[in-house]
Formats: structure tokens, sequence, C-alpha cells
């Protein structure tokens, strides 16, 4: 691979026009959407996870902590993803969780292409407490 997302989306010299963000959005939902079919959990979707080639496909990698999900007493780690990729309902700490997590980073990823950068940088290590005194929960 020639690169990966979090380098494009860094380097102010690229420029990225709608269509190369709705581009890289589809590549990115499709990629989920077979992993997600295959019943797995990728789990650290962020933009260095995403590797972009010479012609500009886009493609899922480290599958470091991708699991196989689907059974309903199947726990999981509610620390996966990089901070501030991580769904609501993993910094609230649940241990059951499904695809969503990972549409959830998307949604964030697709947000960042769009800022440039990280669109929940807010969150650190106290992120459910501030989570819970900004939203009212």
């Amino acid at each position: 691979m020639e690169t990966d997302l979090e380098a494009v989306i860094r380097d102010r010299n690229i420029v990225l026009s709608p269509a190369d963000i709705k581009s890289y959005i589809q590549m990115m939902l499709k990629g989920l959407a077979f992993c997600h079919k295959k019943w797995v959990l990728h789990r650290d979707m962020k933009p260095n996870n995403l590797l972009i080639g010479a012609e500009g496909q886009l493609k899922l990698g480290d599958f470091g902590l991708a699991r196989i999900f689907g059974s309903p007493e199947r726990n999981f780690t509610h620390q996966v993803f990089a901070r501030w990729y991580r769904a609501p309902e993993l910094l609230f700490g649940t241990k059951q969780y499904g695809s969503a997590v990972d549409v959830w980073a998307a949604g964030c990823i697709f947000a960042e292409l769009l800022l440039r950068r990280p669109f929940l940088q807010f969150l650190s290590h106290n992120s459910k407490h501030r989570f819970e005194s900004s939203t009212g929960l």
C-alpha cells in the first residue's frame, strides 16, 4: 500500500473533493459490510488502519483486535478502538456489542475527512464523565 487515510487527512497539500470523500466512505463501508456479513468485528477502525493504494483504492487494515461476534453470551472488552472513535456504549463500559461500534467509528472517520481533524478529539481518560455531563445522561 502507498499510504493510509490518516496521512491523506493530515496532508493539507492534498485537496479532498466531495467526490473523493464519498469514494473513501463507500469503500470503507463496503469493507465493513463484508466483515460484518462474515460476523467479524474490526474493533480498531481509525484512519491509519485504512490503507490507500496507488490507484486510490481503500482497504481495511490491522485486524489485530478483530473478533467474531453474534453469540449472545460473548463478552468483549470495552477498551478497544482509539478513544476518538469509540461508540458511546463502549465509553459506558458495555462488554456485549455488535457491528454498530464499527459503524460509529466509520461515522467519526467521515466527520474527520470533512473537518481534517478528529471529530471527537476532546475525549480523554475521563471520557465517560465528560460525555455524561455534556449530554445530561
